[in-house]
Parts: structure tokens; C-alpha cells; sequence
């Protein structure tokens, strides 16, 4: 027979009862230091050290590991492609990204190198830089859920992730061959031929009117930036600020000054005929003073 139960023996499901399996995993916010510290260390080091200096004698490319000395006799030009820093052309066919310049601030370096460099004559509407600073919002308000439930609310880090993309990626490229326009997940070319007009809605990006009747919008290019686009144009899109009496002024001052040149030359031609008709009569009476003295002669000899 078993022994009976004693008051020493351990009841099951007590501290002393049978010895539980518990599993201990590692804290998974060990993965946001993998995102924050880096950034912490190489944030400074890449605004201290990334920079494009213009010098008498050429550029200094300063990068975080070397600097760079490029003079100016290698240097054609610059391109600004659509997604990224802006590239000097070198003589030799070559490229190289120059640090710290980005889109936004080509018309300062072109003005800063004195006529070294030429003005490419392409201008990028993108959205700001500083919306990473509110996507960098969104990764921290991400982590403290993903804490708590990392096996599923991981797929939450996919939200700043695309909308980092998206500000990196959302841009309006205006040059002297037309207009290219960049979304996340594609890219469109619009030639200035094709271009009949311009629409302004009450919310969101403008709206090219395109010769086909259809429309497309312009990434990045609220109403905030229009006058940015009309001045990037060069004339090729109307600036809409110009109110109608302004222009209807502008109009009656052209046809004041088409008149003015119209009774200009008419009155040079009635002076013209003028000064022909007291010539004419000038002469004549010089003939009659002259005829006078030789009548008078003979009459003496008759």
C-alpha cells in the first residue's frame, strides 16, 4: 500500500510542489539601440564633416573618412539627378558627388563659384528635409508598442520606414526639356509641348492640363510652391498672381505706346510735306524775284 499523505508532503501547485518550466527571452528593445545609437554617433560626424567648400583655386569635398581637392580646370559642370546629392561633371567623363549640396541649394554654390560653374538650368520641388524630423517622431512612438508585443508589432517600423521613402522619393525635376515627375513607385516625363495649362485645386498637388484632355499631378508642388514652378518655367507657365487689371494695364500701355509711335510718324509725314511744300514755294518765289530784274532790264531797253 503507498504511504499515507503527511502534512510535510508538497501539495501540487504550491512553491513546493513540482518544479515549473519558465522561459526567460532577451528584452527586444536591444533592437532599438541598434537604430538609435548608431544614428546618435553618426549624426554629428556627418554634420561636422559633410561639407562642399568653394575656393579661389577649385573645390574641397570633405567626406567622413578623406577630403578632396578638385580644381576648377576639371570641372564642366554639375548635375542634379532626380534622387540624391548633386554630381560635379569632371573633364575626363567622370562623376562625383559633392557633400553636403543637395537640390535645394544649387543657386547658392553656382553664385559662390563666380562663374566657374554654368547654371544647369534645372530647378527640383521636392518636400522638405525636415519632414524627417516627424518621421524620427513616428520611429519613437513605434518602439514603446513593439516592446511589448515585438513578435507582431514589429510591422509597425514599416511606417517611417515608407514615409522616409516617400519624402526622399517625391519630387518635381523642371528643366529646359520638360518636366519629370517622381512618385514613390514610378516616374513620368511631360515635354512642354504637351502642356496646355495648369490647374489649382482646392487640396493637394497642382495639376498639369495636358494637350490630350488628361491630367497629371505634380509631386510636391502644392500651392506654397507655385511660384516656385512659374519661376522655374521660365515663362512657359503664366504666373497666376498676376490679377487681370494688371494685365488689361499692362495691355492699354502697349496700344498708348502703339499709338503714340502712329501719330509719332504721322506727324513726321505731315512735317515732311510741310518743309517740301515751303521749299516749293520758296523756290518759286525766288524764280519771280528773278524774273522781276529782267523785265525790268527790258523795259529799259525798249
Amino acid at each position: 500500500m503507498p504511504p499515507g499523505r503527511s502534512s510535510h508532503t508538497p501539495a501540487e501547485g504550491s512553491d513546493t510542489g513540482a518544479f515549473p518550466v519558465v522561459q526567460f527571452r532577451s528584452d527586444w528593445l536591444w533592437l532599438s539601440a541598434i537604430f538609435v545609437l548608431p544614428l546618435a554617433i553618426t549624426w554629428p560626424l556627418w554634420a561636422t564633416r559633410l561639407k562642399t567648400v568653394v575656393r579661389a583655386e577649385g573645390l574641397e569635398l570633405r567626406g567622413l573618412l578623406r577630403t578632396r581637392q578638385v580644381p576648377w580646370s576639371r570641372i564642366s559642370g554639375v548635375r542634379i539627378p532626380g534622387f540624391g546629392r548633386v554630381h560635379a561633371t569632371l573633364t575626363d567623363g567622370s562623376e562625383i558627388a559633392l557633400p553636403g549640396l543637395d537640390f535645394g541649394r544649387i543657386r547658392q554654390f553656382i553664385r559662390a563659384t563666380r562663374g566657374h560653374v554654368a547654371d544647369p538650368g534645372v530647378r527640383v520641388i521636392a518636400v522638405s528635409r525636415l519632414a524627417h524630423l516627424a518621421v524620427f517622431v513616428v520611429f519613437l512612438g513605434a518602439i514603446f508598442p513593439f516592446s511589448g508585443w515585438p513578435q507582431v508589432l514589429w510591422v509597425l517600423f514599416v511606417i517611417p520606414l515608407a514615409l522616409s521613402v516617400w519624402v526622399e522619393r517625391t519630387r518635381t525635376k523642371v528643366s529646359d526639356a520638360g518636366l519629370d515627375l517622381r512618385t514613390v513607385f514610378g516616374q513620368r516625363h511631360v515635354d512642354w509641348a504637351q502642356v496646355k495649362g495648369l490647374e489649382i485645386p482646392k487640396r493637394g498637388f497642382l495639376r498639369l492640363d495636358l494637350t490630350d484632355g488628361s491630367k497629371v499631378a505634380m509631386p510636391a508642388v502644392g500651392y506654397d510652391r507655385l511660384a516656385d514652378l512659374v519661376e522655374a518655367s521660365g515663362g512657359r507657365i503664366p504666373d497666376p498672381f498676376i490679377e487681370p487689371e494688371d494685365a488689361d494695364a499692362a495691355a492699354e500701355a502697349a496700344t498708348d505706346d502703339d499709338t503714340e509711335t502712329t501719330n509719332g510718324e504721322a506727324t513726321d509725314t505731315a512735317n515732311g510735306e510741310a518743309t517740301e511744300t515751303n521749299s516749293g514755294a520758296a523756290a518759286t518765289d525766288a524764280a519771280t524775284t528773278t524774273d522781276t530784274p529782267a523785265r525790268a532790264e527790258s523795259k529799259g531797253d525798249r
